[in-house]
């Protein structure tokens, strides 16, 4: 059953699992907009979308009119919406931001994203995975990074953070290939290690996601690894 973080009488915020789409479509069984149906009783009308692997809050809204005027808040970046990622390597500083082109529908569009260092998960991979130690020199730096949107491409943090060449773990579809089957092999990650972390809605209310399983596991593996949420913040960019 799907959780709920927050509702009112224009939305529900759902803490989305990884691996379930967020529409129906060819080869999808269930999708959230189904699940919300089945959870929740109402069929939802989708305000923002979230990709099929990425964990954490969505948010539905209740009617057409409702989810006309949440888009256009979103558009409008009159709430905020904070990921958690982490990468491969250590960008450059503590806070920065992301500027390049992404494809929609075949047409490059300017796209904007705003980051924040919040750890490292050390310099080397521990040993003792779930198929034996990992081989000398199998050193790896990771970050936990905060990111915002400050525009809402598809896939677009995947895309620039791999373009940055700080790609997401365990992204298969623009990520490190070689690095996620290392990664699959030695720590059993199968999952994006991305998390649609926290909202900030109008009036400054702070609804948080909770921690998927996958993402705690792997941080495990990592004495000394920051948390991957640190309770719930106000507003304001990533990178501020």
């Amino acid at each position: 059953m799907l959780a709920a973080l927050y509702q009112d009488g224009e939305i529900l915020v759902v803490d989305k699992p990884a691996g379930l789409a967020t529409q129906p479509g060819a080869g999808i069984k269930v999708s959230l907009v189904e699940a919300v149906e089945r959870d929740f009783g109402f069929r939802p009308f989708l305000v923002h979308r979230l990709d099929r692997d990425t964990a954490g809050c969505i948010i539905v809204a209740r009617d057409s009119r409702a989810a006309s005027k949440w888009t256009e808040m979103i558009a409008g970046r009159e709430l905020g919406k904070f990921y958690r990622a982490v990468v491969a390597g250590r960008p450059t500083g503590e806070s920065g931001k992301l500027v390049s082109a992404v494809k929609v529908r075949g047409n490059e569009k300017r796209s904007e994203a705003f980051w924040r260092h919040v750890g490292d998960l050390g310099t080397s991979i521990p040993a003792g995975g779930v198929e034996g130690s990992v081989e000398p020199g199998a050193a790896r730096a990771f970050s936990l990074l905060e990111l915002e949107l400050g525009t809402g491409r598809t896939h677009q943090l995947r895309l620039q953070l791999a373009e940055a060449g700080h790609p997401i773990l365990g992204d298969d579809a623009h990520g490190d290939f070689a690095l996620n089957k290392e990664l699959r092999r030695t720590l059993g990650l199968r999952r994006l290690l991305l998390l649609s972390a926290r909202l900030v809605l109008p009036g400054g209310r702070v609804v948080e996601a909770s921690v998927p399983q996958h993402f705690a596991d792997f941080l495990a593996r990592f004495p000394g690894a920051p948390a991957v949420l640190e309770g719930p913040r106000r507003g304001g960019r990533a990178g501020a």
